[in-house]
């Protein structure tokens, strides 16, 4: 599927600061918005996941935003699907698709362009990876694709050590499970990408300020609601950083500081992880996020 009019794709890592910078363009160029956030599909994963407030919809219409339950499993299939039936109904109203988010599987997925290990990354990454990888003892790999990537260990025998390495990869390499991966097969959607980009040090302090809010919004009640439903952290959508670190406190077999230690660094390596995958798209151009909006609509006005 082609699209006859481009959509512009604002992308990077999680705080980063894309909500804003993309509701900014939006207003700009007269569009809407479209979210590419594999956890903002998900109904009642609101704090947790900084999904963009009431005020922030108003100002700009919003799409792909509490699509599904949880407990059902979204795949960037469904995504692609779902967002690219959006882009086409945004442009036949004359106005321009702003695509915002930052998970790799599903941008890839709607442009038709997605296979995560024949992307150019780069070799030192890979190697890193596997690095990582066989310091796993290969006993243990199983269960280590298990704890992130509940599908494909599923139906992997514990014994195909081959396709459970391969896998176990294409997590630690692009920081999403393979049970998201399609292979693009039609044709590229036209589109204009750009990643916003921070110095380390300050995402890493926009991450911390961030959980606090989260955390002053009711993060922890949100979540204590799905565990009393009795649902667990491998549930569909509760598979995800800030919320599964929770369970074992709610169990009585943490404490709550080391909880919030726990989000805070799983998801400073997330956004490292997305860092890397974002660098390696070559079709991504990086823009620092304190002139987004300038820098954006310039590649935007550029590519017409």
């Amino acid at each position: 599927m082609s699209a006859e009019k481009p959509y512009l794709v604002v992308a990077g890592p999680t705080a980063v600061g894309k909500t804003d910078v993309a509701i900014a363009i939006a207003q700009e160029l007269g569009g809407e918005i479209v979210i590419a956030d594999s956890r903002q599909v998900y109904r009642g994963l609101d704090v947790g996941t900084a999904k963009p407030t009431a005020e922030q919809r108003r100002a700009v219409p919003h799409h792909m935003i509490d699509v599904v339950e949880v407990g059902i499993p979204y795949t960037a299939v469904d995504y692609a699907r779902d967002a690219g039936g959006a882009i086409t109904r945004i442009q036949e109203r004359g106005r321009t698709a702003v695509v915002c988010g930052g998970t790799g599987f599903y941008l890839a997925a709607l442009a038709s362009q997605l296979d995560p290990l024949d992307n150019g990354s780069a070799a030192k990454d890979r190697a890193q990876v596997w690095s990582r990888i066989e310091g796993i003892p290969a006993r243990e790999r199983h269960a280590a694709l298990a704890a992130v990537d509940p599908p494909t260990a599923a139906r992997l025998h514990p014994h195909d050590r081959q396709r459970v390495e391969r896998a176990l990869e294409v997590y630690l390499l692009t920081g999403e499970p393979l049970s998201l991966q399609v292979t693009g097969g039609s044709d590229p959607r036209s589109h204009v990408a750009v990643w916003l980009t921070r110095p380390r040090a300050e995402l890493h302090q926009r991450i911390g300020d961030r959980l606090a809010v989260m955390l002053g919004l009711g993060l922890e009640a949100e979540t204590r609601r799905f565990f009393d439903a009795g649902l667990s952290p491998e549930t569909a959508g509760l598979d995800t950083i800030g919320y599964q670190e929770w369970w074992p406190y709610f169990a009585d077999r943490t404490g709550r500081a080391q909880v919030v230690g726990e989000i805070d660094r799983a998801t400073r390596q997330y956004a490292k992880r997305q860092e890397t995958w974002f660098r390696n798209q070559g079709a991504y151009e990086p823009v620092p996020a304190v002139n987004g909006l300038e820098s954006v609509l310039a590649s935007w006005e550029a590519a017409q």
